[in-house]
């Protein structure tokens, strides 16, 4: 490194740039000391949030776009940097000149589309002599960078961690930017973001110097969080010492483990303990909305607590000790839970997994509206249980209709929700849910037309990873889906296509090397397979490859006729599913044409609702809507009062051919012949069959020596409320 002018040495300078400024005729470097590109998904998802919350706050799509100039500025920060070389070295803000500079990509990938979008690539590189280079100048990350800039595919396997964080942080932009930021808006965002949003760059001649203005910014004067300033809130309310300090442990401690399961997990699940119990509204979808509880939690959420203390139900100073201690304590161990278990596959907890994996990251928001603080360990595996099941369903269609399950996406409805299923008990969340999945617009039809594209693999990965793990536990062999989708393993599984990329071998079938790239990409064309095997493998004709399928799993065996031969565990399951599994001694488009029917069935056992336990729903219609809400109301006590059960009336339940018994207590609850009390129909259905129940229709009650579900006699008591 050269040595600093002596008139310049431990010069600092400050002054603040808009995003165009600090991107224009500038090029960054890293030092040799910098951390590694290290953003989360959930650190995207927050810059995303408050940048299009503030430009939201001030746009009207009829303003001139000249009327951007006057909108209301927003303060990204600082950054330190140091000049050597004509470089300048960022020594902090390079995680957020990176996440800007992916935002500014996508920005610039969709105003080819929305005319009078002004071309943003210069911001992003730079052309020289005929060499094209990106103003943030790591030669280890211009292969990522390139595929971003050109929409490419690239691998991140064997990657750096920066290099494998910036490919997935670009698809969190992707994901998590707004949909009403798109089209007409567009134009006016991009003019904010570049001429109103302002950083305060920290410049000196002396890296040394620079380190120590960083270290110093990052050492003192830290500024307080969101979570802190909560706490201090609750806390301040509360009426003696004594409380107020063992409040302040208990805080502190709850704190502590979340932040060490992960980076923001007090404020993530701040976020979605708020607004899964109290947020009733959410920003509308159109241009000139404001922000509601959903979006205001989301960004200042301490801010929402103290300006909706009433709708908490935040009266006296007990009430402030009862939110901490209890309600606090409860739900925050419950989620702890759930991180736990999404990090692990573990029985009665596989669909947090399953959603984890796919990054559904709103799962939670559901779990925390319907689980309350006073749930037993049983109703909050159940309930959570069945809301995941439901979110797994949701996920898996979208994905074969080429649907986008992003949070931007996907959060209003998810939001709806949880408001819709907030505190339930256990038989009003599954008939909810059952209706939901009923109303579904995707169905696993889809898989018709459904191929491997540039931005799908991971998807694909996923869908085969459950269908061969499914298959693989129904014929009793012990490879789980956490085994298929782990990527750190010494030999990973990888997607393989069945077809080698060689034309020339299906001439026959195809007139141009299109038509057959497209035919050799559907769905029912790839197997999930260890990474040593497409290597060796890959490019081999099917004759070849078939025989060595018969030593990986059950999905790929069946192709070969051996795996229909002295194999009774496989017999057993096609027999029991019916699926229509053939082996295959060659492999023409009509074979592909016949897995792809085959992949089609097996998703649809996969994600069965019957199988899951919400099956049962029934789509909604005009007419249907009130008269769901008031079914949904109806519970055991309601039937009592109306004296259409009679207090320790029998009750009969029966599946698979088997009988059970039990009775209705006065207080409206189920006691088993064992004893046992229920708060629900379901929860006692559960417990003696080691199944998931609608309580509903499996408790029947006897009539004139008829046996009658009650949900019939439920229907009998709506009618009579309805003629009241």
């Amino acid at each position: 490194m050269s040595q600093p002018n002596p008139t310049d040495v431990k010069r600092i300078h400050g002054k603040a740039f808009t995003v165009r400024e600090l991107f224009t005729g500038r090029k960054y470097g890293l030092d040799y000391y910098q951390r590694e590109y290290a953003w989360t998904n959930a650190n995207v998802k927050e810059l995303i949030d408050d940048l299009s919350t503030s430009f939201l706050k001030d746009y009207d799509e009829n303003d001139d776009r000249r009327e951007v100039a006057s909108y209301r500025p927003y303060f990204l920060g600082p950054v330190v940097t140091s000049e050597d070389g004509g470089i300048r070295y960022l020594v902090d803000g390079q995680q957020r000149l990176t996440t800007l500079t992916l935002l500014l990509i996508h920005l610039n990938h969709m105003a080819k589309k929305v005319e009078g979008t002004e071309d943003l690539s210069t911001l992003v590189f730079s052309e020289k002599y005929g060499e094209k280079t990106f103003n943030i100048n790591i030669s280890e990350r211009e292969d990522v960078m390139r595929a971003i800039l050109d929409g490419a595919t690239f691998d991140p396997t064997d990657q750096s961690e920066s290099v494998r964080n910036i490919w997935s942080r670009y698809q969190s932009i992707v994901d998590h930017y707004p949909v009403e930021l798109k089209d007409s808006s567009l134009p006016y965002f991009c003019d904010w973001l570049l001429e109103r949003v302002v950083l305060v760059e920290i410049d000196t001649t002396d890296r040394n110097m620079a380190l120590e203005v960083f270290e110093t910014m990052n050492d003192r004067g830290l500024r307080l969080s969101n979570t802190d300033m909560l706490k201090g809130f609750l806390l301040a309310r509360m009426d003696d010492n004594e409380t107020i300090e063992a409040a302040n442990e208990l805080w502190r401690s709850q704190i502590t483990t979340l932040t060490d399961l992960a980076k923001n997990a007090d404020s993530d699940f701040l976020k979605h303990w708020l607004r899964g119990k109290y947020a009733n509204t959410i920003r509308e979808r159109k241009r000139d909305a404001v922000p509601e509880d959903f979006d205001l939690i989301g960004t200042a959420f301490h801010k929402w607590v103290r300006d909706n203390r009433k709708v908490i139900g935040l009266h006296s100073t007990d009430d402030y000790a009862k939110l901490v201690n209890h309600d606090f304590k409860r739900m925050s161990d419950r989620y702890i839970h759930l991180l736990n278990v999404s990090h692990r596959l573990e029985d009665g907890w596989e669909h947090v997994y399953y959603n984890a994996t796919t990054g559904l990251t709103l799962q939670y928001l559901p779990i925390m509206a319907a689980v309350t603080p006073d749930d037993d360990q049983d109703t909050f595996q159940e309930k959570t249980r069945m809301i995941t099941a439901f979110l797994d369903v949701f996920v898996a269609r979208r994905i074969v209709n080429f649907r986008n399950f992003g949070y931007s996406t996907v959060s209003y409805t998810i939001f709806n929700l949880a408001r819709d299923i907030r505190n339930k008990d256990i038989d009003i969340l599954r008939e909810i849910l059952a209706d939901r999945i009923a109303d579904l617009d995707e169905s696993f039809d889809g898989i018709e037309n459904f191929e491997i594209t540039q931005r799908n693999g991971s998807h694909i990965r996923y869908l085969l990873a459950r269908m061969t793990a499914w298959i693989e536990r129904k014929c009793s062999n012990r490879v789980d889906f956490a085994e298929y989708v782990n990527r750190r393993c010494k030999d990973p599984f990888e997607v393989e296509h069945i077809w080698a990329n060689k034309y020339e071998r299906h001439e026959d079938e195809f007139n141009n090397p299109h038509d057959f790239a497209n035919q050799r990409n559907q769905f029912g064309g790839l197997l999930l397979l260890p990474k040593s095997f497409n290597a060796s493998f890959g490019d081999k004709t099917y004759e070849c490859k078939l025989k060595h399928y018969y030593g990986q799993n059950v999905l790929a065996k069946s192709l070969n006729p051996l795996a229909y031969e002295n194999n009774p565990s496989f017999v057993r399951f096609r027999e029991e599913t019916g699926l229509p599994f053939k082996y295959h001694r060659e492999f023409k488009k009509s074979d592909m044409e016949k897995r792809q029917q085959l992949y089609k069935q097996i998703c649809e056992q996969v994600w069965s609702p019957e199988r899951l336990g919400l099956g049962g729903g029934r789509p909604s219609t005009k007419d249907s809507k009130e008269s769901r809400k008031a079914l949904y109301g109806v519970n055991i006590t309601d039937l009592l009062d109306a004296r259409l059960l009679e207090p320790k009336e029998r009750l009969r339940g029966v599946r698979s051919n088997k009988k059970y018994q039990a009775a209705v207590t006065s207080d409206g609850k189920i006691r088993l012949d064992g004893g046992r009390v229920f708060d629900t129909l379901s929860g006692a259905a559960n417990k003696l069959t080691g199944q998931s129940n609608n309580g509903w229709t499996f408790w029947q009650v006897n009539r004139d020596g008829v046996w009658c579900e009650l949900a019939t006699i439920r229907q009998t008591y709506l009618k009579m409320s309805t003629a009241d």
